[in-house]
């Protein structure tokens, strides 16, 4: 007995008769189609190569244009389907590989079908000799041959079957990406909502099993990439995959996910969910769940409880995505339209604590990109994190958003740090908090602590540019330097338009004595970065130690003129100063910050070595 129906989301394909059904249509299929169909539904979420196609779908005496035969085959059978290569609901095409079915496949079984009959074409291809022999000595008649064949193939078959269905001894899953989900809705135009679903499922499953999860930033470098599983789990440094696509239709979404073992591309669970927009949480609860109780099952641990559940008001939801996903972008002109987003489903419901949470990341973040005033924006995000919090202690995105608060503030107490330890108890997997936590540590004095944490931050996100780049500000700082070149390198390698940690490398270069290359890696950073009051600050530094005063004039202006807006810290004029030879002017610039606010030091000098002097002469 041999699968005779398939069936996959809403089709049904029966290979009795070659047809392919759903509710709106019957299609029969061609017998090349039928069989390139099948031979994917016999392997679903699995990689299929064409060499494999060719095999099923051609004896080894046809002469015929494989490669054009296969093309021709796959394009009727995504024609019959109503899927495309470019956006695939069904079948996924990798570059230099294969095929693979992206969706979950039930087979029931009956009779074998004519369109499976190619297996005992073997008999066939046997050298004539050997084919007289067995029906003349051996057998009474070719039916016996036949016969014999078909249950070596059966054996061969069932021990295919057997060695990949039994479970044996898994290795521990002790790490995880969830690559970005794909957008396989009719006309593809909600990439922000696949989007937020992949980052709603990154949060939940890090809230779940004392496992690694990889954020959000890393994943998203492999939104729309060629590279094989084993490839990217390399890559991210992770044991398993996650990978799916989500379909949205008017208020109904269904969401497709597998479960992957990246050390062999081995399938370990696939599912469909599929329900109304209002149980979106349901659904996102049910699958982190699913896959927590798989991956606890190596670990000989219990997933957590199970994540809020609740029915959700559709277009609130959808508010908060929409911000979410412009917060991501991280332009000054993007936090405007997530502000938009955040206060939108806050009109709507002036209860919902995720909105106000939003909307303290929006506030901020965006204060430290030197375009609005400083001190007003970070009060209206303490104010957003405090009022999402008296609505949910219990979200680990607020309590991150105070502890940074303090520190771009550059009033980081002890509250900070009960914040940051609050929101990682909440989500041990919390990349930014680690990020943020690590600022926080070494502006408090404890360097080693700080180069663990931010350690710890990279490892959830290896990927991420910034991480990388202020992981190296930090060895840089502890005058680590060989390793902070690796990590600034490694920060330009993945986001080669990214300013800052040229300007580090600027900063090393000139305590090396290396006047040349830190002046042109500090005019590469400003050039690429002009706008950010850091780079402005470092940048006018170098100029003015290796003799460009006058550029260093001018930047020192510019921030000057940012900071009586209110847009930049008075710690960034004061290290231009010191590099200008100005070092009362200096003291002033840093008396009078900590006078406006109410400090008895200014811990954030610890990042700067230009500051060692000033610091030990008047205990900053």
């Amino acid at each position: 007995m041999t699968p005779k129906t398939y069936k996959f989301a809403e089709f049904e394909l029966d290979l009795a008769d070659g047809t392919l059904r759903n509710s709106e249509s019957v299609i029969r299929l061609q017998e090349k189609p039928l069989r390139l169909l099948s031979t994917l539904l016999d392997h679903p979420q699995r990689v299929v190569t064409r060499e494999q196609l060719r095999d099923r779908m051609w004896d080894s005496r046809t002469v015929v244009n494989f490669e054009q035969g296969i093309n021709v085959a796959m394009k009727k059978v995504r024609s019959a389907l109503g899927d495309t290569a470019e956006n695939p609901r069904f079948i996924e095409t990798l570059a230099k590989k294969g095929y693979r079915f992206l969706v979950p496949v039930d087979a029931v079984s009956g009779t074998v079908a004519a369109a499976e009959v190619p297996a005992l074409t073997a008999i066939d291809v046997m050298p004539q000799s050997l084919s007289e022999t067995l029906s003349t000595r051996l057998l009474p008649s070719r039916l016996m041959v036949a016969s014999i064949v078909s249950i070596m193939f059966c054996a061969v078959g069932w021990g295919f079957y057997a060695s990949q269905s039994k479970p044996g001894h898994a290795r521990q899953i002790k790490s995880i990406a969830v690559l970005p989900l794909r957008d396989v809705s009719p006309g593809g135009e909600q990439d922000y909502f696949a989007e937020g679903i992949t980052d709603e499922v990154i949060t939940n499953l890090a809230q779940t099993l004392p496992l690694r999860v990889i954020s959000r930033g890393s994943v998203m470098r492999f939104k729309h990439t060629n590279e094989s599983t084993p490839q990217i789990a390399t890559e991210l440094g992770v044991d398993a995959l996650l990978e799916g696509s989500v379909a949205r239709s008017g208020n109904r979404v269904s969401v497709t996910v597998q479960l992957i073992d990246a050390a062999d591309d081995r399938h370990l669970w696939a599912h469909t969910y599929e329900r109304g927009l209002e149980d979106i949480l349901w659904i996102e609860a049910e699958l982190s769940q699913a896959i927590a109780k798989r991956v606890g099952n190596t670990l000989g641990a219990q997933p957590g409880k199970l994540v809020n559940s609740q029915p959700v008001d559709p277009q609130i939801y959808e508010l908060c995505l929409l911000g979410r996903y412009h917060w991501n972008k991280r332009t000054n002109a993007e936090f405007a339209k997530a502000e938009g987003y955040y206060r939108q489903a806050i009109e709507r419901d002036p209860d919902y604590a995720p909105a106000y949470a939003g909307l303290a990341d929006v506030y901020a973040l965006s204060a430290s990109y030197g375009s609005v005033p400083l001190q007003d924006t970070l009060a209206k995000a303490l104010a957003s994190a405090r009022h999402a919090l008296a609505l949910d202690e219990g979200l680990a995105e607020a309590h991150a958003a105070v502890g940074l608060i303090g520190i771009t503030s550059e009033q980081a107490g002890d509250q900070s740090e009960i914040e940051f330890r609050r929101a990682l108890e909440l989500d041990p997997n919390f990349a930014a908090a680690h990020h943020w936590f690590a600022f926080y540590l070494l502006f408090s004095g404890r360097r080693d602590e700080a180069l663990s944490e931010m350690a710890l931050a990279r490892q959830l996100d290896p990927l991420s540019a910034v991480t990388n780049a202020d992981e190296g500000a930090l060895l840089y700082a502890a005058r680590r330097f060989a390793e902070a070149r690796v990590r600034l390198n490694q920060a330009i390698d993945l986001e080669p338009e990214f300013g800052q940690p040229r300007e580090t490398l600027a900063l090393m270069d000139l305590e090396a004595g290396n006047s040349v290359a830190a002046l042109q890696e500090a005019r590469r950073g400003l050039a690429l970065d002009s706008l950010n009051p850091r780079t402005i600050g470092e940048a006018g530094y170098v100029f003015a130690r290796t003799g460009d005063k006058e550029e260093a004039t001018k930047l020192l202006g510019t921030l000057k003129e940012l900071q009586r807006h209110g847009s930049a810290s008075p710690t960034y004029v004061s290290l231009i100063q010191v590099g200008l030879g100005q070092i009362g002017d200096a003291h002033d610039t840093l008396r009078a910050k900590l006078l406006a606010t109410g400090g008895t030091n200014d811990s954030v000098l610890w990042q700067w070595h230009a500051f060692d002097k000033i610091r030990m002469d008047s205990g900053y």
